[in-house]
């Protein structure tokens, strides 16, 4: 509900300086294998040539069955090929000299290949006789560890789920399955951009850049040339097996493909025969995996009482901002929401019902219960009247059984979706629903990297659910249950570090929000006990870290708990006191209130709730900044303090907390928040200092005020799916970095430069303050994990205020990814807070005198 805005505001964080790092060469120590490789050059070379000779035999051998077998046809001249390589001194781009395309880069310095217009391999094999024979151009040769034998592919391609039936696969049985097609070709960089010459003219240097951005338009114009060729190698190759491409748009009859800049994806039907054959041989497929089953923990019964409140919604304010609900529909004439749906933009994408809107899902419904817990984030009001906070609008895309139909690929559905929306201002997306097993970790999804694309190409945000472990039975092979894991005598949070509870997909997209669960209440009625305590993880509620070491889920919200008895294996149930209190449909009759049903889909509203709330604060800025106030909001609870709990596993069970509207919103007289307003951006190489400055009387030694001091960056950048790591799958990576005592901006600046290129295990230092997480691994109070993995980067360090010092910068530092193009840039919002942690000790208005100095001085300067 709508709240008075009697908050202290944010202020302003000013940018200070800015400068960017001269390149520089350099390498760090070599991997002993690859020492080994090149200090036996006769038996390192000679085992690589008899790799390719025996690749080539095989795919001879191959092509000539194929003929014989009435099999279709394969594109020319493309043999697929799996290598392994140093991963960290041979880059992977560097193939396609060996006349090799990268098909898709995996963890460990594997790499999924194919020959390009060269069925002997001849450019590898040169550069292999000239490693042999010590000449020049066989240097990288030792780099290249292992050429695998081709019979393996498909545990390189397929899904970990595909993979534990794959020998059982019969030729006759009929497979949906989602395919990722890359499409970049050797051309996977543009060429180095132009830099002017000692004495050469202006005039000379323009031309050389001209003539650079137009073959940087050729080489965009060549990846969609190929990436329509490989769509119509593939269709042909589908085709061929009778098989059937699902992928159609909302007519039901238009084929289309979800496409990013490097690769496209879809869902296709084909037998075991052809997907076989597509797996082993189609020398572009990266990815092939079953089609997510939505996982949600659905009610058998209502447990609530028949009230009807007499409680009034009214409308919200007519530029009130939109969330639009992406789930089973909504039950819009409910008394609790109808003033807030608008109507005249609901839309269903389930096919045959594209007139029905509704919430049709038994037992009070799923997509009615998640809107209504976006408007009523804790309990919902008996009597009285208040404005809502938003307007809802309805996507409808899961039927009547909460299912996710097959004939909707997540890709394509979602990026409809957007274009449907985006029109209407919507900046907010809930997502309540997610799949039923983990998340592959070995490269992003399309549907995740669909939702990292959308929020690059618009100003949105997704706000996503964890996933939840099944109650009862495990689902497929990977994700076990509550109760399996109770019953081999796993307690509760323990289970939820294991690999079968990771987050599902999507929720390991890069760019989205995603939401876990904490329970709200202890409960214990003999026999029955709850699993989880008041505010620690629920029972189901799926946990990090994510893809590439992030964290993830960045926040929580109360989702409800479960409880179990005594039984081995144990009863598990959700009896109403443990479940959140929520909305609920009457379609088919019951209460309009239940609290019968628990889950991180009921979580991840609450979060867009409060993102709402901003929104409506902050109308004119980006939704960036969103993010990073509801990240840099966030707390642990208590029980996350204790000496004997691991503060990495904290991080995978709740990532940064339990976000506060207030915080987020606001200020108190001993908390003070620094915003960058509007949309900054950043190129690689580039570095962009912020100050703040501290208020005198903090800085005297006889002051020993305890600090929280809290940052928190968020950006993002175009994905690329084919690549590992963020380094990689990103187009622009950011990080930041904190100035040490006495250093002012310019000095400071000068440093990060400085230090730039230096490798990763340098000792660059993190100034004087001891940061909770750190930049890099290590660094931080806790171990294995950074702050840096993702593109919402929070830290947080308590200091004694004479600890800090009259300057205190923060820089937002620029890092290529793949997009070697010297002008990408990536956006960003910067979040900087100050609190005393002893409430009595105001800090705000001296704080903002202070930025007023600072203002004034850097205006005298100029």
């Amino acid at each position: 509900m709508v709240k008075e805005n009697n908050h202290l505001p944010h202020i302003e964080l000013r940018l200070t300086t800015k400068g960017s790092a001269v390149p520089v060469r350099g390498g760090g120590k070599p991997n002993p294998r690859t020492t080994a490789n090149t200090n036996n050059r006769q038996g390192h070379g000679k085992r690589l040539k008899n790799s390719i000779d025996s690749l080539i035999y095989d795919w001879q051998d191959i092509k000539e069955k194929r003929e014989e077998e009435g099999k279709p046809s394969l594109p020319e001249n493309a043999i697929p090929i799996i290598l392994q390589v140093d991963p960290t001194a041979f880059d992977a781009e560097d193939l396609r000299k060996y006349g090799i395309e990268v098909i898709a880069e995996l963890e460990e310095g594997y790499i999924v290949g194919a020959s390009v217009e060269d069925n002997e391999f001849s450019s590898l094999q040169k550069k292999i006789e000239q490693f042999i024979k010590a000449e020049k151009g066989g240097g990288k040769v030792p780099e290249i560890w292992e050429i695998i034998d081709g019979r393996r592919r498909p545990e390189y391609i397929v899904s970990p789920e595909l993979w534990n039936q794959w020998d059982e696969i019969k030729d006759e049985i009929l497979f949906v399955v989602d395919v990722g097609i890359s499409c970049i070709g050797t051309k996977s960089l543009f060429s180095d951009h132009p830099k002017q010459k000692d004495n050469e003219s202006d005039d000379n240097f323009a031309t050389r850049v001209n003539n650079w951005i137009n073959k940087r338009d050729i080489t965009y114009q060549q990846w969609d040339d190929i990436k329509s060729e490989r769509e119509d190698e593939f269709t042909n190759f589908v085709q061929a097996y009778n098989g059937e491409n699902l992928s159609s748009f909302i007519d039901g009859e238009t084929t289309k493909y979800a496409e990013l800049p490097d690769s496209f994806s879809c869902r296709i039907k084909i037998s075991g025969k052809g997907l076989k054959d597509l797996v082993f041989n189609f020398p572009y497929i990266f990815d092939v995996s079953e089609p997510d089953e939505f996982a949600e923990i659905l009610p058998k019964s209502s447990l609530s009482d028949a009230d009807s409140p007499s409680f009034q919604l009214e409308p919200p304010e007519p530029n009130a901002p939109k969330v639009c609900n992406i789930d089973s529909g909504i039950q819009e004439r409910h008394t609790l929401l109808r003033p807030a749906i608008d109507s005249p933009n609901s839309k269903s994408w389930v096919p045959g019902e594209i007139s029905k809107t509704s919430d049709y899902v038994s037992n009070g419904g799923h997509g009615t219960r998640v809107a209504g817990a976006i408007l009523y984030p804790r309990t919902i009001p008996r009597s009285g009247s208040q404005k809502a906070i938003c307007w809802i609008q309805n996507a409808r895309v899961l039927d009547a059984n909460c299912q996710l139909p097959k004939s909707l690929f997540p890709p394509n559905l979602l990026a409809d979706i957007v274009s449907y929306y985006i029109g209407t201002g919507t900046k907010l997306f809930n997502h309540s629903i997610a799949g039923s097993v983990p998340c592959r970790k070995q490269y992003m999804s399309a549907w995740a990297a669909t939702i990292d694309n959308l929020t690059w190409q618009n100003d949105i945000l997704f706000i996503v659910a964890a996933g939840n472990l099944p109650l009862d039975t495990r689902t497929g092979l990977t994700r076990l249950s509550v109760k399996e894991h109770l019953a081999t005598n796993r307690i509760h949070p323990d289970y939820l570090l294991e690999d079968s509870c990771r987050i599902a997909n999507p929720a390991q997209s890069f760019q989205a929000l995603t939401v876990g669960s904490i329970a709200s209440c202890d409960r214990h009625v003999p026999p029955y006990s709850s699993i989880s305590k008041k505010d620690q993880p629920s029972a189901f509620s799926c946990s990090g870290l994510g893809i590439w070491e992030t964290i993830k889920p960045e926040v929580v919200e109360y989702g409800g708990d479960l409880v179990r008895d005594e039984g081995v294996p144990p009863n598990i149930t959700s009896p109403k006191e443990v479940c959140p209190e929520l909305v609920r449909s009457t379609l088919r009759g019951g209460p309009a209130i239940a609290s019968d049903n628990v889950g991180t889909s009921f979580a991840a509203p609450k979060v867009t709730h409060i993102l709402a709330l901003i929104a409506a604060e902050f109308p004119n800025e980006n939704s960036l900044l969103y993010r990073a106030l509801i990240v840099q909001s966030a707390r642990w609870l208590e029980w996350a303090f204790s000496e004997n709990i691991n503060k990495k596993d904290v991080l995978r069970l709740i990532g940064y907390g339990l976000p506060d509207v207030n915080r987020a919103l606001g200020n108190s007289p001993n908390r003070i928040t620094l915003i960058t307003q509007e949309e900054r951006q950043i190129k690689a190489r580039q570095a962009h200092v912020f100050q703040v400055k501290l208020p005198e009387e903090l800085l005297s030694q006889g002051e020993e005020i305890e600090i929280l001091v809290e940052v928190t960056l968020s950006y993002k950048a175009q994905p690329r799916r084919t690549r590992r790591n963020r380094r990689k799958y990103l187009s622009t990576w950011l990080d930041w970095d904190c100035s040490k005592k006495g250093e002012d901006p310019d000095s400071f600046l000068a440093r990060i430069l400085e230090e730039y290129d230096a490798p990763d295990d340098a000792e660059k230092g993190e100034g004087s303050f001891k940061w909770e997480l750190g930049k890099q691994n290590n660094h931080g109070k806790i171990k294995e994990v950074s702050r840096s993995a993702g593109t919402i980067q929070k830290d947080w360090t308590v200091v004694k205020s004479f600890q800090l010092r009259e300057a205190f910068c923060i820089a937002v530092v620029g890092h290529q990814g793949w997009n070697n193009d010297p002008d990408a840039q990536a956006p960003y919002s910067l979040v900087v807070s100050f609190e005393a942690l002893k409430s009595n000790i105001p800090i705000y208005t001296t704080f903002v005198e202070a930025q007023v100095e600072l203002q004034i001085e850097q205006q005298v300067e100029i």
